[in-house]
């Protein structure tokens, strides 16, 4: 029979959670913990003091003391002690408070900055799987209480077992049933806890993904991403009903629950009442056999409370740190996702002269197609390469793989001759600058968006003064080379003006200017690799022609590889290279490929003739007969 896992595990996370506490504040750790133990022992002392108090008034009342004056300086002392010792613990227990209110802020940073750290060095592939995003929701969902709520449950449990132990001893003069019977009055209501608290857990765990769900659902509805979409075709209340369906789906889920967790913890309430009934019953009988003072029974009164109230939170303690380690395994799973390193390897020092891809395929993670196979091509400095094809050929796979995002499967990348992967990524990435086909539109001042570009050195270039320079010379000259400097300018804040929706004082762009920014960025970012996904999508005929203009200029000196469907863009290329299916089809000149009357010149007449007839006639004529063009 194999051992389970279970205890291992469990010991593992609680240690791995202590050590995040620690670290998060160490000073406040230790000042928690010992005002803790010194908190531990003062129930047993007040209720030590108020039995003696008791006693001395009994003894006032009949008689016992020598004269009014001896019996009120014995009281009087007893009470100041009672007092003393209750301004004690409301000190002890404001100090903890307030430590612990700064502990909780300084650790909800700590973790928050790991998660962020994480997910900054996973693998682009992550980001491509529905896993890991449930696994992100799961562990911020965490940040907020559960490290602290298991330190302050193991300390919690220290202070029990004192608090207990010397409560315990006072009380087990009353009668050897009394403290066993006490106890286990508590023991039905933390075990309802306890069972019901993992059921509850479980079900939050299933409920992950569809809460993901339900929360873009949301997003659709309260941010700008889609709004124009939503309102013209009118399918909020489409949105709402979807929206509202996954609610009363939890809701179900979470009455059933609480009325199963109602009907234990009833029970577990009589039981309780009929333990504290039978334990007060065993103290009455030795009081009418007249062997208790009035200050012991006190002391049972109060006492009742102060083990129920420590059993409680020794038991409940206990099965919270499990339930807490549950959810902290949360966390974990999520910062336990393998991480790229990328300054693992050798730093790549000057810049790229040629890159060849030698017999390259790569399959995505999880899924078993190819979506390369066997390319292989060359590309120097001075050069242009366009990469040609259909929606899904690959083209974009190609850009990440050389860009060092992605690994191939199979094959290799060399770059001056020299196998890439000897190089740490983030030295390789070093050397180039790009433009995505979804580029980043970033909620900041303009400054940010542009010099953001030449933030990504690593950790010690991470600072945010390092990335968004005063000196504005690069800058400016990057907006004017991306043709942003004109609208920029024309902004209230110019290139301190937010930009987007999000906060304050936000301007939106237009997907034009948008774009242009994003190029701005590559321009500022500089590199001899130089990668346009759709650089001119977003634009209009007259700023296409200026961008084709610029990158015409760009690329002089420098790789440079473009992805377009747009054959204006694409013909400015040295070679092209038309990708079909992840296979590389056809390779050559814009000229070459023409005459060879292949898959680019049909895609290239169809789109000419579009141009210059109408789509309706491209299509009646047929792409079989090629654009004549002037030399």
């Amino acid at each position: 029979m194999t051992a389970s896992p279970f205890v291992p595990t469990r010991a593992r996370d609680l240690r791995a959670t202590l050590a995040l506490v620690w670290a998060a504040d160490p000073r406040q750790t230790a000042l928690i913990g010992g005002l803790s133990l010194v908190q531990a022992v003062l129930p047993a002392a007040s209720l030590w003091v108020a039995k003696l108090l008791l006693d001395a008034v009994a003894r006032a009342v009949t008689g016992g003391f020598a004269g009014e004056a001896e019996a009120f300086a014995r009281l009087a002392g007893l009470l100041a002690i009672q007092v003393g010792i209750g301004v004690a613990g409301s000190l002890l227990t404001t100090l903890q408070g307030a430590t612990q209110d700064l502990l909780g802020d300084a650790l909800q940073h700590a973790i928050s900055r790991r998660i962020l750290d994480k997910a900054a060095g996973l693998e682009l592939q992550r980001f491509e799987d529905a896993d890991t995003y449930d696994r992100l929701q799961n562990a911020y969902r965490e940040v907020g209480s559960r490290p602290l709520g298991v330190f302050s449950q193991v300390v919690g449990l220290a202070q029990a077992v004192i608090t207990l132990g010397s409560v315990s001893a006072l009380m087990a003069q009353l009668g050897w049933a009394v403290v066993p019977l006490v106890l286990l009055a508590s023991v039905p209501g933390v075990w309802v806890s306890s069972r019901f608290g993992t059921l509850d857990y479980r079900r939050l765990r299933r409920q992950a993904a569809d809460a993901r769900v339900q929360n873009y659902l949301g997003r659709l509805l309260t941010s700008d991403e889609a709004v124009k979409e939503v309102r013209l075709f009118g399918f909020e209340g489409y949105l709402l009903e979807r929206w509202r369906a996954y609610y009363l789906k939890f809701r179900g889920e979470l009455v059933a629950l609480i009325r199963r967790r109602s009907g234990w913890g009833l029970a577990a309430s009589l039981v309780s009442t009929a333990l504290i009934a039978a334990a007060t019953l065993a103290v009455l009988r030795r009081a009418a056999q007249g062997a208790l003072t009035v200050g012991d029974f006190g002391l049972f009164v109060a006492g009742i409370g102060q083990l129920q109230r420590q059993f409680s939170t020794l038991l409940q303690g206990y099965t919270g740190v499990q339930q807490n380690l549950l959810y902290m395994r949360n966390l974990f799973d999520f910062l336990e996702l393998p991480a790229r390193d990328l300054d693992e390897g050798e730093p790549w020092v000057g810049p790229i002269e040629r890159i060849d891809f030698e017999d390259v395929s790569f399959r995505y993670p999880l899924t078993d197609r190819d979506v390369l196979r066997g390319v292989t091509f060359s590309v120097r400095r001075g050069e242009s390469l366009a990469l040609v094809g259909a929606n899904g050929a690959g083209k974009t796979t190609l850009v990440k793989l050389l860009t060092r995002l992605y690994e191939p499967t199979v094959g290799r990348i060399l770059l001056n001759g020299r196998d890439a992967r000897r190089f740490s990524p983030r030295s390789v990435q070093r050397e180039m600058s790009g433009i995505f086909q979804d580029f980043g539109q970033y909620q900041m001042t303009v400054r940010e968006n542009v010099a953001v570009g030449r933030g990504g050195g690593g950790a010690e270039s991470a600072r945010p003064r390092d990335a968004v320079p005063r000196d504005d010379t690069a800058l400016r000259d990057a907006a004017v080379r991306a043709g942003a400097a004109g609208f920029v300018e024309a902004l209230p804040g110019g290139y301190d003006q937010m930009l987007g929706r999000w906060f304050a004082g936000g301007q939106q762009l237009s997907g034009g200017q948008w774009q242009r920014l994003a190029l701005a960025r590559l321009y500022y970012r500089g590199g001899s690799v130089l990668v346009f996904d759709e650089p001119t999508a977003a634009l209009d005929a007259h700023a296409e022609f200026e961008v084709i203009e610029q990158l015409r200029g760009q690329a002089s000196g420098r790789i440079t590889v473009i992805i377009s469907h747009r054959f204006s863009t694409v013909r400015l290329a040295d070679r092209i290279v038309v990708l079909d299916g992840g296979v590389i089809t056809e390779a050559g000149s814009h000229h070459e490929l023409m005459a060879l009357g292949g898959t680019y010149a049909a895609m290239f007449t169809l789109q000419a003739r579009g141009y210059l007839q109408g789509y309706g006639a491209a299509r009646a004529d047929g792409a079989g007969e090629h654009v004549k063009e002037s030399p």
